[in-house]
């Protein structure tokens, strides 16, 4: 009798590819007949035990209200048996907190959502897992890749995406004769429309001005900076932020001021929907607020103005949350499929839809109708076309310090010139900490480890040719009994 074991048998039952053909022949029927259970018992235990290796749970630490996260892990979870997803929610206000003090505990969730502007510290911290190899496939298909990647590899999935546009007050630009069907489209049309509106005596201002409150000024003032030719940092990482181009923005920064109000973001917000501000840079997240709270609200939504018709270009921050696996991941290849499925336009609409706060990162959305519904929605898509996402930098919130004080010291009466100087003396402090971070060959200590990368590509191939070879010797075994 003979029993054939060909590699399409292992190929359908194991998933393993490329094995040799075994053929054992028996003349002794008793042989083959105590040959033949063992066998099936042999593969069902091995299938019981692989079973047992791909049950695994993930721990995702994320910011959104549980109810768009957990219907997402249901669907996933029914699609991969054995397979759980523990879902944690973390707050805007101490969640980087949170996340730095598990990295230096050792206690870092195997998914993670991260701010776009966080990546660079995490990226080059050597706390995230390389996973070009799982997503080279899907690049063409996401915004944002930039905070995801470090010296050329991917470290993230881009999940969401967001900017910023202005909006202004039809009913305001029409009782000062300015056409609200015209908004403006450069900076001396912004100058003169604030001018025009601004009247405090009666509690209605101009321009909305962010003051005094964190991560949020430099996205409101850079554009004007990006859209007039400046940047922050060259590609050789020198600070070039004192530039004409910078000076330039900061002089009509200044100008603008005298008819603005200075606010935090939520006040500006406040005194838009109540017909008290003209004009104002600020997100998507007003569309679900202000039909709720203010339906009578006449307001319209357009790019930021360019320098002026022949300078320039519109421009706007660019940033969102990219989602990453920490190096802890128990199950890497199975934490990549659950984040390309929770970044597929179906599963990050529903999102955009209820809160507004930003888009899919997924470019396939912005085909659904609710982006044609509204038509000041797709104001937001074209800005996405030209807005800027700050540099990707190891120790950009110190960065990003550095420019909110400039700004600051500008809009509260501060000499342009020293307020760049000791932007440049800042800067040198910073520099000289990346340089602190730096091993003694000059590579970044963050440098991306290709180990870890292959290994998690390859893991599960591993433990079936582990498993494979526990089965080989039990054949073999029984072949000598």
């Amino acid at each position: 009798m003979d029993i054939e074991i060909k590699r399409d048998f292992f190929e359908k039952e194991f998933g393993i590819p490329n094995l040799w053909l075994f053929s054992f022949s028996f003349s002794d029927t008793k042989k083959a007949m105590l040959i033949r259970p063992n066998l099936l018992a042999l593969i069902f235990l091995f299938s019981f035990l692989t079973f047992q290796v791909e049950s695994v749970e993930l721990v995702f630490w994320n910011f959104w209200d549980p109810k768009f996260i957990l219907p997402v892990i249901a669907k996933f979870e029914e699609t991969h048996p054995g397979v759980s997803i523990k879902n944690e929610q973390l707050t805007w206000g101490n969640g980087l907190d949170k996340i730095v003090v598990a990295i230096a505990n050792g206690r870092t969730p195997d998914i993670c959502e991260l701010g776009s502007t966080w990546t660079g510290k995490f990226m080059s911290g050597e706390s995230l897992i390389d996973i070009t190899g799982f997503v080279q496939d899907i690049f063409p298909e996401y915004l944002l890749w930039e905070p995801a990647t470090w010296n050329h590899r991917i470290y993230g999935v881009p999940w969401l995406v967001g900017t910023r546009v202005l909006f202004f007050n039809r009913s305001l630009f029409k009782n000062v004769d300015l056409d609200p069907e015209k908004p403006p489209t450069t900076w001396d049309e912004l100058l003169n429309a604030a001018k025009k509106i601004h009247r405090p005596e009666m509690g209605v201002y101009g321009f909305g001005v962010n003051a005094g409150e964190g991560h949020i000024l430099y996205k409101k003032f850079l554009p004007f900076v990006w859209g007039n030719g400046g940047s922050i940092l060259d590609a050789s990482d020198n600070f070039v932020f004192d530039s004409l181009a910078t000076r330039e923005a900061l002089a009509f920064y200044q100008k603008l001021m005298q008819f603005g109000l200075k606010e935090k973001q939520d006040i500006l917000d406040d005194a838009f929907k109540r017909g008290k501000l003209g004009l104002e840079i600020s997100g998507s997240w007003n569309f679900a607020k202000f039909p709720k709270e203010s339906p009578d609200l006449d307001f319209g939504v357009t790019l930021i103005p360019k320098p002026a018709p022949d300078k320039g270009h519109s421009s706007s921050f660019l940033g969102g949350e990219i989602l990453v696996l920490f190096k802890n991941c128990k199950a890497p290849s199975v934490a990549v499929d659950f984040i390309k499925f929770l970044t597929r336009a179906e599963n990050s609409l529903p999102i955009t839809k209820e809160a507004l706060v930003s888009f899919p990162a997924n470019r396939k959305a912005f085909s659904d109708p609710f982006f044609s519904a509204d038509p000041r929605l797709a104001v937001f898509v074209k800005q996405m076309e030209t807005a800027v996402h700050p540099p990707i930098h190891p120790l950009w919130i110190e960065l990003e310090n550095i420019i909110n004080d400039t700004v600051e010291k500008i809009l509260y009466g501060g000499d342009i010139d020293s307020a760049l100087k000791n932007a440049a003396v800042a800067y040198e402090k910073v520099k000289v900490q990346r340089v602190a971070r730096l091993e003694p060959s000059g590579n970044l200590a963050s440098k991306p480890s290709d180990s870890s990368s292959k290994f998690s590509e390859s893991e599960s191939w591993i433990l079936h040719f582990i498993a494979f070879g526990t089965l080989i010797n039990a054949l073999i075994l029984l072949l000598i009994y």
